[in-house]
């Protein structure tokens, strides 16, 4: 197998992160991105050495999986899904509070999908992380009018957060403001109650959508508000499928195998780069084209 310096890449984008934000705002950053980095890297090189569809990455994003449910959540107490990144945002705007979840949301689903577009769902994303290891061997395609399903997701996830706080309710430090329940332990339990709560239901729905329909993505595709938010900055995203120079021979089995339903194929056999929001960088094009068609 040849070592290429691509493979390095996202271990020395982490780093620097490290450096700049561990320097700057939170010590631990220096161990987070660098582990991140290093997750990946290691899976694209995983993936190149065993050429086993997908194993490498599965491998990679299971092991940034307990970061986020494990350190953030149980031993942090932070829940870095959307309803608790309105919370902060909120509270960022009108009292100048700054929490970790917010530097989370800017690199991996604002300004971070300019570079690599929904890589974070690919290569990082928690829920998803579960979801690649189930038994399904089924890729259904998942008909584009389930997609609707995620507005009001959406909109749940921006309201409720709004609704607590318009009621009184400083999510910040944990109490109805005005009364007794002042105690900073207290605000870390209702923190963690919110976090179980929130990400049991992301897993349970997941799930059960995965065997529904036959695949194990279908959460993404039907219920992730997450989706919504890096729509945007994802259709400018650098980093992109693209063909690799090598004739097409449209057998399919790029569009077949992708798990976002993206019909590859049509890119790369009009010598276009993939610029479908909805590709997530898993590789699992190029790893079962044929023809080599596929960087």
């Amino acid at each position: 197998m040849k070592i290429r310096f691509s493979y390095f890449i996202p271990f020395l984008i982490g780093l620097t992160l490290s450096a700049i934000l561990g320097i700057t705002i939170w010590k631990i950053f220096f161990f987070i991105f660098s582990y991140i980095g290093f997750c990946i890297s290691l899976g694209q090189i995983l993936e190149a050495k065993f050429k086993i569809t997908d194993i490498g990455r599965r491998i990679a994003i299971l092991m940034i999986c307990p970061l986020f449910i494990v350190f953030f959540g149980f031993m942090q107490r932070e829940n870095m899904q959307l309803e608790e990144t309105v919370f902060y945002f909120a509270y960022f705007l009108s009292a100048g509070i700054f929490a970790r979840v917010l530097i989370h949301y800017a690199i991996a689903k604002v300004f971070g999908p300019l570079i690599w577009g929904r890589g974070f769902c690919g290569w990082a994303c928690w829920t998803a992380a579960i979801l690649e290891w189930l038994p399904i061997k089924t890729n259904c395609k998942i008909p584009s009018k389930y997609a609707l399903f995620k507005i009001p997701v959406f909109a749940a996830s921006i309201l409720i957060p709004f609704f607590f706080i318009k009621s009184g309710y400083d999510y910040v430090h944990g109490h109805i403001i005005g009364s007794d329940l002042t105690i900073i332990q207290s605000a870390k339990f209702d923190q963690l109650i919110l976090f179980i709560c929130g990400n049991a239901l992301y897993y349970a729905s997941a799930v059960i959508l995965a065997f529904a329909f036959g695949k194990k993505r279908a959460f993404c595709k039907i219920l992730c508000p997450v989706s919504l938010v890096m729509k945007i900055p994802s259709r400018f995203a650098r980093i992109k499928k693209y063909p690799s120079g090598k004739k097409c021979i449209e057998c399919g089995k790029c569009s077949a195998s992708c798990p976002m339903d993206v019909d590859v194929m049509s890119y790369i056999r009009d010598g276009k780069a993939v610029t479908s929001t909805e590709c997530i960088l898993c590789g699992i094009c190029s790893t079962v084209c044929p023809a080599e068609a596929i960087n």
